[in-house]
């Protein structure tokens, strides 16, 4: 058995099932209907390059963690039934915030393809703006706004992978308002330009 600790933005930035983004990000424990995926080597061999100084033997694990994640859920999984303690979670966050902010994650990944304000969102969940993002921050370590993008991102590497729309239907489709809006942001937040990102993808499809 292994545990990774990955950021949040870093996870919601991979090409990963919907479904399975919000079964995690809504604290549910899921299993692999296919537990023969990864060898104890590789989880092995993981651990250690997660924990590498050389940044591209760590971006190399990651990247390979990221698609052993989007395996799983193209296989399926099964939700774990757990008990938690009634009160609060672990980190602290209590049930109350935790059922607001369920609310505001199902309706992001309702809306997030269109435009979306804090105020929608807040009142989504008929609470007060300034409220409603810290509570949002408090539980999720990103703000509204981070975990916004992060979906529209998502979506877009997904789309760019698996799709031949055009990079301006690509961010379209994503939620972003222009193409070069897109290209700033996914750049930013990628690394790399969406063609490039493209290209990228479908090179390691056809290995």
């Amino acid at each position: 058995m292994a545990i990774f600790n990955l950021p949040m933005h870093l996870f919601l930035s991979w090409p990963i099932n919907r479904e399975l983004i919000s079964h995690v990000t809504h604290g549910m424990v899921v299993q692999s209907c296919s537990p023969m995926q990864i060898s104890e080597f590789e989880v092995q061999r993981w651990q250690q390059e997660v924990a590498s100084d050389n940044e591209q033997i760590r971006q190399i694990a990651l990247d390979e963690i990221g698609w052993m994640i989007k395996r799983f859920g193209v296989f399926g999984w099964d939700s774990l039934l757990i008990h938690p303690n009634p009160k609060t979670r672990n980190n602290g966050v209590s049930k109350h915030a935790q059922f607001y902010v369920s609310q505001m994650l199902e309706f992001i990944a309702a809306n997030h393809e269109k435009p979306l304000t804090i105020q929608q969102i807040a009142e989504y969940v008929e609470l007060n703006s300034n409220y409603a993002m810290g509570l949002f921050q408090r539980v999720m370590q990103l703000t509204i706004k981070q975990y916004i993008t992060a979906m529209r991102i998502n979506h877009a590497r997904a789309l760019l992978s698996e799709s031949d729309k055009s990079i301006l239907e690509v961010a379209l489709t994503a939620g972003f308002s222009s193409s070069s809006r897109f290209y700033d942001t996914f750049s930013k937040f990628v690394g790399i330009t969406p063609l490039k990102y493209r290209k990228k993808s479908r090179e390691k499809l056809s290995f």
